[in-house]
């Protein structure tokens, strides 16, 4: 944006040495006024995509968690109601739902390779997606492994994840060309904001056009913050059986099956800021389902437990409620 404010700079600036051509100065203004509505539209497009590459990693974990709820025993029989095409069908949706995503984050990629969005938290935030993107595949890789250690005949798929898996390690190798284009991008950013400030000026009618553009864009940018610091949010809950049930959280042997629960009794934490949760008990017992690799337990001097979060991405990868039960 701070190009196309340089060049409408300089085209007033010009346009000024000829005060009597009102025609041209009438150009000048419907350019601006086009120009304005144009960024605009493009922002909005930016936020629509991030929506949609959202709601597909959702969808992403909300598969997860139905293959996860099947059971399987060592004959690689399925011990639930749920027959095992249900896990064909849902590891071919993963596989599709990460296809779209990755080729969303390509086009806004591409989208924000042009200077008139390059913007250093948009590029943050399509990083930290991609990264989700390749923990994913990574996650798939390895859920694959396991049916197959279960007997669990996924056909094709076998081939398309380890086409993605080779795929994750091109997506490395991207990342790092990506971080030297966007050194490039904020140099060129640097030159330009340094040149417009010479005629900024005396451009007071261009100043005005865009100051409502640039309140719009402020206002994206927290609502892009917003989307971000949820994409690292997690909840979680201390409590004795007792309390738990109380709150609906634990029911027959379950936990969260109740829409009822209470939701108030949940901690709010960002995953990238908190990686230990001190307990106050001898007693520990985490209810909701997490990678045993990824957390550890220590004791303090009196004997307390405290929760240490070891490999947060893959702690919290299967879900965003952690559901920690002590002694009553």
């Amino acid at each position: 944006m701070k190009r196309i404010i340089y060049f409408f700079a300089i085209s007033c600036l010009f346009a000024s040495c000829n005060m009597g051509q009102t025609d041209k100065s009438k150009e000048l203004i419907d350019s601006l006024k086009n120009a304005n509505s144009m960024l605009k539209n493009g922002y909005d497009d930016l936020i629509s995509n991030i929506n949609d590459i959202n709601a597909g990693f959702s969808q992403i974990v909300a598969a997860e968690d139905r293959i996860n709820s099947i059971s399987i025993n060592q004959d690689g029989e399925t011990t639930s109601a749920a027959p095992t095409q249900n896990i064909k069908e849902n590891m071919e949706f993963i596989i599709q739902i990460i296809d779209d995503n990755k080729n969303k984050i390509k086009a806004l990629e591409d989208k924000l390779a042009d200077k008139t969005y390059a913007s250093e938290e948009l590029m943050k935030l399509v990083q930290s997606m991609k990264s989700q993107l390749s923990d994913k595949q990574k996650e798939i890789a390895d859920l694959k492994q396991q049916l197959q250690e279960k007997n669990i005949q996924i056909g094709k798929l076998g081939v398309r994840i380890d086409e993605l898996k080779t795929e994750n390690d091109n997506v490395i190798k991207e990342n790092q060309a990506v971080k030297s284009e966007n050194q490039s991008v904020k140099e060129e950013n640097k030159t330009i904001r340094e040149q417009s400030q010479a005629v900024i000026a005396e451009n007071e009618v261009i100043r005005n056009e865009n100051e409502q553009v640039k309140k719009d864009n402020e206002a994206k940018e927290r609502i892009l913050q917003n989307q971000d610091a949820q994409i690292n949010e997690a909840f979680y809950v201390i409590g004795t059986k007792k309390e738990l049930k109380k709150k609906n959280i634990l029911s027959s042997g379950e936990i969260l099956t109740k829409d009822n629960y209470d939701r108030s009794a949940f901690t709010k934490i960002d995953i990238r800021n908190t990686t230990t949760i001190p307990l106050y008990s001898k007693y520990m017992k985490l209810l909701s389902k997490h990678p045993a690799s990824s957390y550890t337990s220590m004791k303090d001097s009196k004997g307390d437990y405290t929760l240490k979060i070891t490999n947060p991405s893959e702690f919290w990868s299967l879900t965003k409620y952690l559901v920690i039960r002590i002694k009553d």
